[in-house]
């Protein structure tokens, strides 16, 4: 709980950082000579009366583009829900871990993670699921746990830093936290919890992206960190039809008797594939697989999901 404490201000420190740089890039950009018609100066003036306005829209703007999802692959996508629009991506998963004491299926019925475009820079995240756990002790083939339920409440947002040039990636920040008082008992943390990540994506040429995260996530049960990372390659077979394969990961802080981080990590990797079709610019179906590297990590597990984007009314815009 103590690290997730730390998470606001680095992540306030991080966005005046950004502040900073935009503004210096701004007052630079404006010793510029850029050439225009004076029909098309007139109506930017027109338009934007107050500069900020105009340094906002220089933001890449989305809301034409299709659709881009946070799934099915674990890496998130720098690139926001674009403004006045909602998102649904809600899915299927179930998972099979097996020791040699238990075989444990965890099942999740319902993911469901809602993105809102505020603006071109911002985007506030929502996500909550149901669960099911089920464990036999292999020895007598009897039920040890057996639990159902809603996960915690998890509230987010991403924000834009820059966008891709040549080496330079895309980057956006992404922050959440997960409330200890919402949700079932056996699956919402016992503090909040929280997680802070980067991610980047750089577009190597016209149907191949590499897109990679690196984070920390506090579960709200212990006060050990683990750090995330995730790096997934995807290819465009056409334009409605997308892959991936990915590795993907965490190094868990281990504790000594003194509850005091050892200086040792528990090591927990793995690796998955899939796809996602795209009907139209607004709705999406995905189907993916995985499989555990180490010794700690779930044996398999496979998804299933729809995703959605809608405009939103205008009033409530």
């Amino acid at each position: 709980m103590k690290n997730a404490i730390l998470l606001l201000p680095l992540a306030f420190f991080i966005l005046l950082s950004v502040n900073a740089f935009s503004q210096n890039t701004t007052h630079s950009d404006a010793d510029t000579l850029i050439l225009m018609n004076k029909e098309i100066a007139r109506k930017l003036l027109k338009e934007y009366e107050n500069t900020k306005e105009l340094k906002n829209d220089l933001v890449p703007d989305y809301s034409k583009d299709w659709m881009v999802t946070d799934r099915p692959h674990v890496a998130e996508s720098p690139t926001l829900v674009p403004k006045s629009f909602a998102q649904l991506e809600t899915g299927f998963l179930y998972q099979k871990t097996k020791t040699n004491v238990t075989n444990t299926t965890d099942i999740t019925y319902n993911t469901s993670l809602i993105r809102i475009g505020l603006s071109r820079r911002f985007e506030a995240r929502i996500e909550m699921s149901y669960e099911v756990t089920k464990t036999f002790n292999i020895s007598n083939d009897s039920v040890t746990t057996n639990t159902n339920g809603l996960s915690g409440l998890n509230l987010g947002s991403k924000v834009f830093l820059f966008d891709g040039h040549g080496i330079i990636p895309k980057g956006t920040l992404l922050y959440g936290i997960s409330l200890p008082f919402i949700g079932s008992k056996e699956y919402r943390p016992s503090y909040s919890a929280a997680e802070i990540k980067f991610l980047f994506l750089n577009r190597i040429n016209h149907f191949y992206e590499f897109e990679y995260n690196v984070g920390a996530q506090w579960d709200g049960n212990t006060l050990n960190t683990a750090y995330a990372y995730a790096l997934n390659n995807e290819f465009e077979l056409s334009e409605k039809l997308h892959c991936f394969a990915e590795l993907y990961g965490y190094f868990y802080e281990n504790s000594g008797s003194d509850d005091r981080f050892n200086g040792t990590f528990t090591n927990d990797h793995r690796a998955n594939a899939g796809f996602w079709y795209l009907f139209n610019e607004n709705l999406q179906l995905d189907i993916s697989g995985g499989i555990g590297l180490s010794k700690i990590s779930p044996n398999y597990y496979f998804a299933v999901a729809f995703s959605n984007r809608l405009k939103m009314p205008r009033h409530i815009r």
